[in-house]
C-alpha cells in the first residue's frame, strides 16, 4: 500500500451540510474504504486547510479515482499529495500523543540553501527534530511529500500555542526552510464541537446583590443541603480547625471527581465563608441550557461561567470578586480526573492569588467518584470523606509556574497521595 496526504478545504456548501450532519465525516470515511483505500490519520486543521487525512491506497489509479469522485461533490477542495513516511521519532502512536499534548501538523518547503544543505548530508533533517526536541516538543511522523507547496509534512505535539510558536520563529530563523503550522483536532472531538449548542459566556452581574444573597440563604437547604445529608453518607469533614476565623477573600481548590464535588465542598466549609463563595463552572456545560435553568445555577449555586481554555479574558470576573471581597471556588484540573488521581493544575488559580495577594485553601474529597461516576446523572448514596487545608499563601513565589507545583503538591500531600507524582511546571 502507497501513502497520500490529502488536503481538503471546504466549499460554502461543504459547511452547511457539516453544521447540519456532523455524522456525515465518519460517512466519507466508509466511502473511502469501499473504494479501496484506508484513512489511517484525521485531523480538523485551523488554517489554510479545513482537513488532514493521511490515507493508503494501493495505486495512483485508486486515490485519484478518490479524489475525482470526492471533488465532484461540490463540497470540498481536495489536493493529494503522494507521501513518503520518513524517520519516525517517538514511539507512540499519534492518537494516544494527542491525548496528552495539543497535536500540530507542520508544512514545511525546503529553501535553496537547505536542499542543498540535505543533498550534502540528509543526516540534517534529523538535527530539525532535536531541535524541535529542544524547543519543549515532539516530532511524532514526517511525511516526505510530492508537491509543489510543501516538501514535508509533520504530525508533532506541543504542550500549548506558545511552544509551538516558538518552534516556528526558531526554526525559521534557521534559513533552511519555511514553516506553516496549524493546530489541529482529533475528528471525533470536532464532530462533538459541531454539535454543541451556544452558552452563555457572561456573569449574572444580580448573584452578588442583597437580595440574591438572601435568597440562597433561604433556600440553601431546600436546594443544596438536604441532598448532601441524603446522599453523603456518613460525610466525614476533617481540618475545619485550620479556616477557624477565616472570613475571606480566599480561593477555594478541590480535587474534581464528580458532578457531585460543589455541593460537598460547600456544605462543608464554615458557614461565615461559604456565604460568600462563588463557584467557577464550565459555561460549555452549566450555561448551554435553557435561560430558566442558568439563573438556577447563578442564584441558588452562586455559580458564574468560565469559558475553558479562554485565557486572560476568563479571569477578569473573578478578579473583581476577589477585589470586592467575595472567595472562589474553582477545580484546577480544569476537568474531572479519574479515581484516586490528580490531573495536571492549570495556571489560572495561582495567577488570580498572586495577583489578588490572597490565601488558597486546598480541598480533597474522596468517595464521590463511587456516588456519581462520570457519565451518569443521578447520585447514590455512599460514604464521603473531605479534607479542608490550611489556607496556603503565595507571597514570596516568583513565577506562576512555581506558585502552581506548590498548590498541586499541596494537594497531594493532603490526600495522602505521592508527592513526587506531581507535576514539573
Amino acid at each position: 500500500m502507497s501513502t497520500y496526504i490529502m488536503l481538503s478545504r471546504l466549499t460554502d456548501d461543504g459547511r452547511r451540510t457539516l453544521k447540519e450532519r456532523p455524522e456525515r465525516l465518519p460517512e466519507v470515511n466508509r466511502e473511502i474504504e469501499q473504494m479501496g483505500a484506508r484513512v489511517t490519520r484525521q485531523f480538523a486543521l485551523l488554517g489554510e486547510y479545513d482537513f488532514i487525512n493521511v490515507v493508503e491506497a494501493p495505486d495512483n489509479e485508486t486515490i485519484t479515482r478518490i479524489s475525482v469522485e470526492l471533488s465532484s461533490r461540490g463540497t470540498i477542495r481536495l489536493n493529494t499529495l503522494a507521501a513518503i513516511p520518513a524517520e519516525t521519532t517517538s514511539g507512540r502512536g499519534l492518537l494516544d500523543a494527542a491525548r496528552k499534548h495539543s497535536t500540530f501538523v507542520v508544512f514545511t518547503k525546503l529553501t535553496g540553501e537547505g536542499r542543498k544543505s540535505v543533498l550534502r548530508d540528509p543526516g540534517r533533517l534529523s538535527e530539525i527534530d532535536a531541535e524541535i526536541s529542544k524547543l519543549g516538543a515532539r516530532v511524532v511522523q514526517h511525511y516526505r511529500v510530492l508537491g509543489d507547496d510543501h516538501d514535508f509534512i509533520t504530525f508533532a505535539e506541543a504542550p500549548d500555542n506558545e511552544t509551538a510558536a516558538r518552534i516556528t520563529t526558531e526554526i525559521s530563523s534557521l534559513g533552511t526552510v519555511r514553516l506553516e503550522l496549524h493546530p489541529a483536532i482529533p475528528l471525533d472531538r470536532f464532530s462533538t464541537l459541531l454539535q454543541i449548542k451556544s452558552y452563555r459566556t457572561e456573569p449574572h452581574a444580580w448573584q452578588t446583590q442583597l437580595w440574591a444573597r438572601a435568597a440562597r440563604r433561604i433556600g440553601r437547604y431546600w436546594v443544596m443541603t438536604r441532598h448532601v445529608n441524603e446522599i453523603a453518607k456518613p460525610m466525614t469533614t476533617t481540618g475545619e480547625q485550620d479556616l477557624a476565623g477565616v472570613r475571606g477573600p480566599v480561593i477555594i481548590i478541590a480535587n474534581h471527581t464528580s458532578h457531585f464535588d460543589t455541593p460537598v465542598v460547600l456544605t462543608a466549609l464554615p458557614e461565615a465563608l461559604r456565604d460568600r463563595t462563588t463557584v467557577a463552572a464550565a459555561a460549555d456545560r452549566f450555561y448551554r441550557t435553557s435561560k430558566k435553568r442558568t439563573w438556577w445555577w447563578s442564584l441558588f449555586w452562586n455559580t458564574f461561567p468560565i469559558h475553558r481554555g479562554g485565557g486572560s479574558k476568563a479571569l477578569d470576573y473573578p478578579m473583581e470578586l476577589l477585589n470586592k471581597g467575595w472567595s472562589i471556588l474553582i477545580y484546577p484540573e480544569g476537568g474531572r480526573a479519574k479515581t484516586g488521581r490528580i490531573k495536571r493544575f492549570h495556571h489560572g488559580p495561582t495567577i488570580m492569588a498572586m495577583q489578588a495577594k490572597v490565601p488558597v485553601i486546598p480541598v480533597f474529597l474522596e468517595g464521590l467518584e463511587a456516588i456519581m461516576p462520570r457519565g451518569t446523572t443521578t447520585p447514590k448514596p455512599g460514604p464521603v470523606n473531605v479534607r479542608l487545608g490550611a489556607p496556603i499563601s503565595l507571597e514570596g513565589i516568583e513565577s506562576v509556574p512555581e506558585g502552581t507545583a506548590k498548590l498541586e503538591h499541596a494537594m497531594r500531600e493532603l490526600g495522602g497521595l505521592n508527592v513526587e507524582s506531581a507535576a514539573a511546571y
